[in-house]
């Protein structure tokens, strides 16, 4: 895949949607083509959050363990980008990934990503920008539950 075409492929995921495509073109220069067999882990939850990964082609298995058993609550495909916001806050990841088949990926590194967050400071703006607006979706989302929630609470319960 050419640079242009991984920038273009970046261009479509929402938090990079209103960068430059000179910037994502910097980034997907700068990224790194893997390859993953049928069941090799991508990432694991609780690992570092080095990097984000676009899928190029294939399937994974996105995953929590829950006691003993392992939880599938996803299935990603090509276009999915995946362990982004623990790659640009440098936290851990908070899912498993695993390869469904062989898988195609571009690799960002936290590296990367704050190299163009460093020379191209409008490009941080704009990555933040749509951070905080998915940020601002999710908090109305857990306010609509939580009430939600509490008006179920306070019907009667049958005996």
């Amino acid at each position: 895949m050419s640079v242009r075409a991984s920038a273009e492929s970046l261009k479509q995921i929402p938090i990079f949607a209103d960068c430059d495509p000179s910037h994502l073109q910097v980034m997907a220069f700068a990224s790194e083509r893997v390859e993953f067999a049928d069941g090799a882990d991508i990432f694991r939850s609780g690992s570092g959050g080095g990097a984000a990964y676009l899928l190029l082609s294939g399937e994974a298995d996105v995953w929590k363990s829950q006691g003993d058993e392992r939880l599938t609550v996803a299935t990603a495909g090509p276009g999915a980008f995946l362990g982004e916001l623990a790659m640009i806050a440098g936290i851990a990841y908070s899912v498993s990934v695993t390869a469904k088949g062989p898988v195609t990926a571009t690799r960002i590194t936290r590296e990367i990503f704050m190299r163009v967050v460093n020379e191209f400071p409008d490009f941080g703006t704009r990555v933040m920008n749509a951070l905080s607006k998915r940020l601002a979706g999710s908090i109305g989302d857990f306010d609509r539950v939580r009430h939600m929630f509490e008006n179920a609470t306070s019907f009667p319960r049958g005996r």
